[in-house]
């Protein structure tokens, strides 16, 4: 009986059953993640008919135990079709979308510097987007610091934002 086990875990083909589980799921989750997409994405995606359907019936359910059944029926869909290039093509869909929320980040990341710092990180911001003004930065960030300081409404830091979006985007756009 110990041969059979240590032949079992010896060979690189052995999957767990808890191994299989978590397969499983992540292939029910891409399915759900399908359902989150616009009409226009789905007809994009090469996937079976059956299954389009099925996304397609999931948008119209309302009652939640009806949606659990419904999440599962997909993601037995999913498996049956080639669920790779299913993946491949949602990622593909939120790439730029990631790129887009890295890019808000940084800007976040800008603004509260500037905040924090001061004239250092006006001059860093100035180093690398050129054709900002910096008298005007200087400005809002002085208006920004202060409105901190007076636990007031944060108005000055989101019209400071607004300008390091402007100032970024329109750098992007001449690229």
């Amino acid at each position: 009986m110990n041969e059979n086990i240590n032949d079992i875990t010896d060979d690189d083909d052995y999957v767990s059953k808890s191994q299989l589980k978590r397969d499983a799921q992540d292939i029910t989750d891409l399915g759900v993640e399908l359902t989150e997409l616009s009409d226009s994405q789905l007809k994009s995606i090469p996937m079976s008919d059956n299954l389009f359907n099925a996304i397609m019936e999931y948008k119209r359910i309302r009652k939640h135990s009806a949606l659990k059944r419904q999440r599962l029926f997909i993601g037995k869909l999913v498996r049956k079709d080639d669920w790779e290039v299913i993946k491949e093509c949602l990622r593909k869909f939120k790439e730029p979308l990631e790129q887009h929320n890295a890019r808000f980040k940084d800007m976040e990341k800008w603004r509260d510097r500037m905040i924090e710092d001061g004239d250092n990180a006006v001059n860093d911001f100035i180093g690398e987007y050129h054709q900002a003004d910096r008298q005007k930065l200087r400005q809002m960030v002085k208006n920004s610091i202060k409105e901190k300081e007076q636990e007031k409404a944060p108005a000055h830091a989101r019209k400071l934002f607004k300008y390091i979006r402007e100032v970024v985007d329109n750098s992007e756009d001449g690229l």
